[in-house]
């Protein structure tokens, strides 16, 4: 019974049709043995051995029935259909045989009773027959299924590796690199014996080095979403959004910041939830052409989420860019870069969702929900390390 188990046919994807075929039709040769009976010797009917081989056909023939159903439900995979057909054919060859040897020595008076043996051989060896292979199959179809989880397993075990590896070269080799490479250019931009140039060149040098260290930052915040050990802990995201605003006006002198910030307001996350608010925001304002950025935050906690939204007064996000404003980006062709890619990745590693709600000539706003945490039995909500009681004060009200 060795068969290809890649390899299907036409007439391996009919084998349920064939069952269900095979049951349905063994079942209307017992109802016209009957009807015969009945219209030629009733008294054959309730005899013992015709009634004790119908009664007990009927469960294979039910059984042959619905697996046929039951494969063509999906329930194993095509590449088994072949062996359990075999299966089935095999069971019925093999008790065929048997009976027929009997049916030889052991003599009966009536034709009628030995081809009612005869089906109900049929019936007995192809509903065994397919039963073992039924459940042949599905041991199979259990044993790929925990070898292909432990080959996945074992994968993402060396990429995690992998990508701690890499983490540790962008943290260790790249980053430092690119914080020389600033520190240098800004000593030189800092001497007065520059041409007009040599300073413009100096300052790109220092605006793409402050761009890489950006980068490199945040993919090292997504491979940290990549880790398994991740426990989600009460976070009050209130201290966290007000830190976040704290660090916007140091960086950018110019920037008025409007806030709506509750004195709490936790939800269920981690250290990376800072990384939210921190891209959002400086979004808003490196991305925003006012004479006067203006960004605008509220903070609105529920029953069930926790709402955020973001708006600014900038020039709105093209047409052509909503649709894929959260992808991953393949080059640094993007307005929006792999900022609001992180956003969307640390808001689903929370369970939460974000969106842009409204962009225009006006502005535009974006919208972060995420799961409040239970106050039942929660512990201390962490803050961030950076929060100060100034800005905690401060957030609550127009900055």
């Amino acid at each position: 019974m060795q068969r290809s188990e890649n390899a299907t046919t036409p007439c391996t994807d009919r084998i349920p049709a064939y069952l269900i075929g095979l049951g349905i039709g063994l079942a209307f040769v017992v109802l016209c043995e009957i009807g015969l009976l009945v219209s030629t010797d009733p008294t054959l009917v309730t005899d013992g051995q015709f009634l004790v081989g119908a009664v007990t056909s009927v469960p294979f023939l039910v059984g042959i029935t619905y697996a046929g159903y039951w494969l063509r439900s999906g329930a194993l995979s095509p590449d088994r259909y072949p062996r359990i057909g075999w299966w089935c054919l095999g069971g019925l060859t093999t008790f065929l045989l048997v009976n027929l040897a009997l049916i030889a020595v052991v003599q009966t008076g009536s034709q009628v009773l030995v081809f009612s043996w005869i089906r109900w051989a049929v019936a007995f060896g192809a509903g065994t027959g397919l039963l073992v292979g039924c459940i042949e199959g599905r041991s199979i179809e259990r044993a790929l299924t925990a070898e292909r989880a432990a080959l996945r397993a074992e994968h993402v075990e060396e990429q995690r590796e992998y990508l701690s590896y890499l983490n540790s070269i962008l943290r260790h080799e790249v980053l430092n690199a690119a914080t020389i490479i600033n520190g240098y250019a800004s000593r030189l931009l800092a001497e007065g014996s520059l041409d007009e140039r040599n300073r413009e060149w100096l300052e790109i040098i220092i605006d793409e080095s402050e761009d890489m260290s950006t980068v490199i930052d945040d993919v090292r915040v997504l491979l940290q979403t990549t880790e398994r050990n991740y426990r989600p802990e009460p976070v009050d995201a209130a201290h966290v959004v007000a830190d976040e605003i704290r660090k916007l006006e140091t960086t950018f002198d110019s920037v008025v910041v409007e806030a709506s910030i509750p004195d709490r307001a936790v939800v269920r996350a981690d250290d990376l939830l800072a990384r939210i608010f921190a891209n959002l925001l400086s979004n808003a304002v490196e991305h925003n052409d006012a004479a006067t950025p203006r960004v605008s935050v509220t903070v609105d906690p529920g029953p069930d989420t926790v709402r955020f939204e973001i708006a600014d007064n900038g020039p709105g996000i093209p047409n052509s860019e909503l649709e894929s404003l959260f992808d991953r980006v393949e080059s640094r062709g993007s307005t929006h870069g792999l900022g609001l890619y992180l956003v969307a990745r640390l808001t689903e590693r929370y369970d939460g969702t974000v969106e842009l709600a409204e962009t225009g000539p006006e502005g535009s706003r974006f919208a972060v929900e995420l799961p409040a945490a239970s106050s039942d039995g929660d512990a201390e909500p962490l803050e961030s390390e950076n929060t100060s009681a100034t800005a905690r004060t401060a957030s609550t009200q127009s900055l």
